[in-house]
């Protein structure tokens, strides 16, 4: 355990600098982070890395990744009190941060699908850009980000080929609206499912239900509005 933590020290003494800040909507944020600690980092689409910023540290997913020049990008949802969109909301170019990982999270397929879906939220903006990007041409991409009106510029604003999906009352209505007015296309399909976790279960449901395939299911809950022991409980019957 001390090695472990030895190590994570000398990660986090080794920081990212700031070196672009670009605000995709009111309350979305791309960073990237660049330098030395990113320079030939072993990274692939659906990783996560450990940002400490603020107290804790806290997980995210780089959206994109250049390891040889030294950058990625990662996409941070500006959402009230929380130490980590404390430190993105007041991010400035210049600025530091130390991080560790990449570390596995989300997988991608090894065979390439002929038509893949997305179904997250505003925390998942970064992931469905990694996960995306991994895709042959050939692949049909569909899918939808829920979100605020706001906020739904964020989606052109970075190039993901998704929908808004306008938050009504409760998280996750919007999304399962949408999906149950979309046809998915026939062939070998893969879904990726991510953000609020109520929210994810009920579209997995919802896909099952449709006669999906378990093993085509890519599911991970981001957070509750339930709390984070929800979160955790509800990982662990995955």
């Amino acid at each position: 355990m001390a090695a472990l933590k030895s190590v994570i020290q000398k990660r986090l003494s080794s920081p990212a600098t700031v070196t672009e800040v670009e605000d995709l909507s009111p309350r979305v944020r791309r960073i990237r982070l660049s330098g030395p600690p990113v320079k030939g980092i072993r990274w692939r689409p659906g990783d996560k890395i450990k940002l400490a910023a603020g107290p804790r540290l806290r997980s995210y997913t780089p959206a994109r990744v250049d390891a040889t020049a030294g950058w990625m990008d990662v996409v941070f949802f500006l959402h009230g009190g929380g130490a980590a969109s404390a430190w993105a909301s007041a991010a400035e170019v210049g600025d530091t941060v130390g991080f560790i990982g990449p570390a596995r999270s989300m997988s991608v397929p090894e065979a390439a699908p002929d038509w893949a879906l997305f179904l997250g939220d505003e925390t998942t903006i970064g992931l469905a850009a990694a996960c995306l990007e991994t895709l042959p041409e050939t692949a049909a991409v569909l899918g939808a980000i829920e979100l605020s009106a706001d906020d739904a510029g964020a989606l052109p604003a970075f190039g993901l080929p998704l929908r808004p999906a306008i938050r009504a009352e409760r998280h996750g209505e919007a999304l399962l609206a949408w999906l149950a007015e979309t046809t998915l296309p026939s062939g070998q399909g893969i879904a990726w499912l991510s953000g609020e976790a109520d929210s994810v279960m009920a579209l997995k449901s919802a896909l099952l239900a449709r006669g999906m395939d378990r093993a085509a299911l890519k599911v991970k809950p981001y957070w509750s509005t339930r709390g984070h022991a929800h979160r955790k409980a509800l990982q662990k019957q995955l």
